[in-house]
């Protein structure tokens, strides 16, 4: 047993020393097994600036049919979905109770009529007894003037004229009054007629009943479209159709009339409508958590294909291009100057005063070499590099991982299969140049970006 116990304590210790003499060379051999990246040679494009924003499909021509007068629903001709014509009929009201009441109304005119026909028969006796009254009221004057007759039958005939004068001058502003309420008669049975007539609602356009919102033998009601009742049925005309964007504040100076604009409408999966912009609007509008925007309108271009109104989608209103190098955002990365090497930090693209440097590794000899950048515009995706690349470097863009923990003078390995998968949301954007901040993406009702 002893013996045994001394065979195992030597070969433990021989284990051990071994163990002790290979890790070195062990590490050794881990330290300089390169790191898989991927990469991306250098080359020159496009970045697309454009503006985006959430927004809803509409028409540009809809009329909300809503009645005028109050009254029960006695026939619908046309239902969701049909086509009208302008000028067609596709709703009727009960009319009776405003027949009813246009037929009062024209006998209270006739009657008014009759009434006046009586006045002017009865005026013109009373005006020749005036006329007579004053003939005798002239010979008397001159027989009193003579002695023939006395002061009493000159005044009985003056106060005979004026008498009838009374009578003419009552008549005259009772037919005056009859005559006015005459024209009210007229008035309110053209208003009563037209009442009727709007028991029958016609199409003012050409286009497809796109909302329903009531049935034959409902009741429906005047008053602001807000109200239940109010609004019956809404026709469209589907084949001009636009979208209204919801435009942040903070973009809206640079939307002008005419921009062309990529519009992708939730419900057609991997489509792109194009559109431009057909009107900026200049008052300011308010969400529910007072979010402001601007509803900037959007024509669509859809060559006569029908599509549904009141889709959700967005727009990215092109507002400008830019030419020059090119690379995903992600490959652009942030280091603290303390963290760069002596001879990179020597380099004018270094400001020393802030408190990180944007930077990409390039792959030379097989090694991260940082490289100081100007960031130009940029988006989630890509950015422009203003300068401190050339065409043909050797850039790491990935994974972000790799990047976030890189060194300067690390051993790579191009794999373009390294850490697929592992990306998320491209990395954090980084900051300055030309755009600077447009990489934060979709601000709340939309933002800024470009497109590569």
């Amino acid at each position: 047993m002893r013996r045994t116990l001394i065979i195992l304590v030597v070969v433990s210790c021989v284990i051990g020393v071994g163990a002790i003499f290979a890790a070195p060379s062990f590490r050794s051999f881990r330290a300089e097994e390169p790191l898989p990246v991927r990469t991306e040679i250098v080359a020159k494009g496009t970045l697309t600036e454009t503006i985006s924003a959430p927004g809803t499909v509409e028409p540009v021509t809809k009329v909300d049919i809503s009645a005028e007068v109050s009254a029960r629903i006695v026939e619908i001709r046309r239902r969701e979905g049909d086509r009208v014509e302008k000028g067609e009929l596709v709703i009727r009201l009960d009319d009776r109770d405003l027949n009813a009441a246009l037929a009062a109304t024209e006998a209270r005119r006739d009657g008014e009529r009759f009434r006046l026909e009586a006045e002017r028969a009865r005026i013109v006796g009373d005006r020749q007894s005036l006329e007579n009254a004053r003939l005798t009221l002239d010979r008397q004057q001159k027989l009193y003037e003579s002695g023939d007759v006395s002061r009493q039958a000159l005044d009985d005939a003056t106060l005979r004229v004026r008498d009838l004068e009374s009578q003419v001058i009552a008549q005259e502003n009772t037919i005056s009054v009859i005559e006015k309420s005459m024209a009210t008669a007229e008035a309110q049975i053209e208003q009563a007629k037209q009442a009727v007539r709007r028991t029958a609602i016609l199409s003012n356009i050409d286009g497809v009943v796109t909302l329903l919102n009531a049935e034959v033998g409902e009741l429906v009601v005047v008053g602001t479209m807000n109200n239940p009742g109010t609004k019956i049925m809404t026709i469209a005309d589907l084949g001009t159709m636009r979208i209204l964007a919801k435009v942040s504040e903070s973009d809206i100076a640079r939307i002008a009339h005419g921009q062309n604009a990529e519009v992708r409408i939730n419900a057609y999966k991997n489509r792109v409508f194009s559109g431009r912009v057909s009107e900026v609007p200049l008052q300011r509008m308010l969400e529910k958590d007072n979010t402001g925007y601007f509803p900037v309108k959007v024509a669509l271009e859809l060559d006569g294909e029908i599509i549904f109104s009141g889709l959700g989608g967005n727009v990215d209103v092109i507002v400008g291009t830019h030419e020059g190098i090119v690379i995903p955002s992600q490959a652009v990365v942030e280091r603290r100057a303390s963290e760069l090497p002596s001879d990179v930090r020597s380099n004018p693209l270094v400001e020393n005063e802030r408190r990180v440097t944007p930077i990409v590794f390039k792959v030379v000899d097989g090694k991260a070499v940082p490289a100081p950048v100007r960031v130009g515009p940029s988006n989630l995706t890509h950015s422009l590099i203003v300068e401190g690349l050339q065409v043909d470097d050797v850039v790491i863009t990935g994974p972000f991982k790799t990047l976030e923990k890189l060194k300067p003078g690390e051993a790579v390995a191009p794999d373009e299969n390294a850490g697929v998968g592992d990306d998320k949301g491209g990395g954090p954007p980084s900051g300055g140049g030309q755009g600077g901040g447009s990489r934060g993406g979709r601000r709340g009702g939309g933002g800024m970006h470009m497109r590569f």
